[in-house]
């Protein structure tokens, strides 16, 4: 008997690298939809591409003398492409940020405009978040 995995497109947009906290929202979320059986790709996408540096450098916060946890999407990203989902970024966001595709995480593929069109068609839930 086959079982039914729905497809879902998930396109982050924002991106708050080095944000104060253990770990980024968005990327969170993604990480709740694989326990859901799903087919997931997430595409990272405007400021998004910027979660997938795979070295993000930012300095620990304080606050009343309390270290807070710098959230590192390059973590969640490895765990994410580690539990199967394909992770990409949009070549032309790389580009208008003058990122490489060679500093992203490996395993993050870099997908065009025209190719992220495609991939939308091809699924049955498209969701877009901003961190």
């Amino acid at each position: 008997m086959s079982v039914f995995r729905p497809r879902v497109l998930s396109i982050l947009r924002g991106a708050d690298a080095g944000a104060a906290r253990d770990a980024d929202p968005a990327l969170d979320a993604n990480a709740y939809a694989v326990a859901d059986e799903i087919e997931l790709t997430l595409v990272l996408k405007d400021r998004g591409v910027e979660l997938g540096l795979d070295e993000v450098c930012c300095d620990q916060g304080m606050l009343g003398g309390l270290a807070i946890p710098v959230a590192e999407p390059g973590i969640d990203l490895r765990a994410l492409l580690g539990s199967g989902v394909r992770v990409c970024a949009v070549s032309e966001d790389l580009s208008a940020r003058g990122i490489e595709p060679s500093e992203l995480v490996a395993g993050i593929e870099p997908v065009s405009e025209a190719e992220l069109s495609r991939l939308i068609l091809h699924q049955d839930v498209t969701l877009t978040t901003s961190s």
